[in-house]
């Protein structure tokens, strides 16, 4: 939500599907994208994609590399992809059985 201040759609789609073999978590806003040179960085410990000059948004740049420390750790995998508006996150996940 917070990188959508200027957006027209100011909400966070969630999803959850499974198979026999994993569990796929989809995450969907609806602001501005992340700019294509930015999609494999902003997963870095401590990266802020805005300039830190101008920034707009708080943060501290930990959280995306945290859920990836914590997916992988549990086997899975975790993605990004520019949608039109917006950006997804899609985690996936072997389920236990």
């Amino acid at each position: 939500i917070k990188f959508s201040r200027n957006s027209d759609c100011k909400k966070v789609q969630i999803s959850i599907l499974t198979n026999q073999d994993n569990a796929v978590i989809a995450i969907r806003d609806f602001g501005p994208g992340i700019d294509k040179s930015q999609l494999k960085k902003i997963f870095e410990l401590f990266y802020r994609s805005e300039n830190e000059l101008t920034r707009e948004t708080v943060g501290t740049g930990i959280g995306l590399a945290l859920v990836t420390q914590l997916v992988e750790a549990m086997n899975g995998s975790v993605s990004v992809s520019n949608k039109n508006p917006g950006a997804e996150f899609v985690l996936s996940i072997p389920l236990l059985l």
